[in-house]
């Protein structure tokens, strides 16, 4: 499985408007103000007038027309043969959204290539979109804006995750995390470069703290994101007591820091959002051939799964912390075995 994410070292709403056609702040604006309204989309005849710019399309992606690399927005009605698109409550009031790469009318596996390379372009220059969920006939739900966070490959769908705001600079940014640790900073620099240099380690220490760092460091991220995915192995092995939570498995070498569901921000990185997995199994989880039913706190196998020696993992009880304060989030395991069901295609 391939998942491309974002690669820059910040993301905001300002360096957004900054790189992208003028036309569209004020576009970025009006979805930011109307964000939870619900009503006919902003379309023909309702479109607004002061705009200057086509807000969205009938249906799917929308490209302004022009000279325009970028998506503005994205519309969804539940075609049947898109995947269902769901809205994931997340911490810090966020949210998540998945969103099937757009394809031809009749259904076809066959994707309308310019459409997804304009959502594409947004994943890779880091900027938004607005979103719109079908509610009924004529009704839309105006979520707000949201950053293309990352694409799967093999399930040809899109991780949206807002709202975007003015506000929402470390809620949303691919580098920070909520506590620093010098000497894992330490650690990694020693590992890359052989030694530890002090202006570097404070550069990190910085970037993880606020979540920012200039354009012209980015050579740097590297580091920073290594940082951070130690402090989050580290955390997470404690919080399991280095043993896998489905297998029971204790070998230090075969175990991996997962996520129950991969997105940006500070939030991603607590314990309630991982799990220490053997790595084949966090592979498994990671492609959603298996899950965890969040009601019983079990294991769900995939029915192609279920013809090989996996079969004997279905229905085994999580093994949890310790400490309860670091049980897997709720909301994380609901989300990821929703998916989990569409994929594999099960009640």
């Amino acid at each position: 499985m391939t998942i491309q994410f974002f690669q820059g070292p910040t993301l905001s709403l300002e360096r957004a408007k900054r790189i992208a056609p003028t036309d569209y702040s004020k576009a970025y604006d009006w979805f930011m103000k109307h964000a939870g309204e619900i009503g006919p989309r902003p379309y023909g005849t309702n479109a607004p007038k002061d705009v200057g710019i086509t807000l969205c399309a009938q249906r799917g992606i929308h490209k302004p027309k022009g000279q325009f690399r970028y998506a503005l927005s994205i519309t969804s009605t539940a075609n049947p043969f898109y995947s269902t698109d769901r809205i994931h409550r997340l911490d810090g009031d966020t949210w998540v959204v998945s969103y099937s790469e757009q394809r031809q009318n009749d259904g076809s596996s066959d994707t309308n290539t310019v459409y997804n390379e304009a959502l594409h372009n947004c994943l890779h220059d880091g900027l938004p979109v607005g979103i719109f969920i079908k509610q009924n006939y004529g009704s839309f739900l105006c979520l707000g804006l949201a950053f293309v966070e990352h694409y799967d490959n093999e399930a040809r769908a899109f991780l949206l995750h807002g709202p975007v705001t003015t506000e929402t600079g470390k809620a949303l940014s691919p580098i920070v995390s909520e506590s620093i640790n010098r000497p894992t900073i330490e650690h990694v620099l020693i590992a890359y470069n052989g030694s530890v240099n002090g202006v570097l380690a404070d550069e990190i220490d910085r970037a993880l703290t606020t979540g920012q760092l200039n354009d012209d460091k980015g050579d740097l991220i590297p580091l920073v994101r290594a940082a951070r995915q130690r402090q989050y192995r580290d955390a997470l092995f404690e919080t399991y007591q280095s043993r896998c939570a489905i297998t029971g498995c204790c070998e230090g070498n075969a175990l991996q820091a997962g996520r129950i569901v991969s997105y940006l921000g500070a939030a991603s990185n607590r314990p309630s959002n991982g799990l220490c997995l053997r790595a084949d199994i966090r592979q498994l989880f990671d492609r959603h051939l298996l899950s965890i039913n969040p009601e019983h706190l079990t294991v769900r196998v995939s029915l192609p799964l279920m013809q090989s020696e996996y079969r004997n993992l279905n229905g085994r009880s999580l093994l949890l912390p310790a400490d309860k304060k670091k049980l897997p989030s709720y909301s994380r395991l609901a989300a990821h075995y929703a998916e989990f069901l569409e994929r594999d295609g099960t009640p």
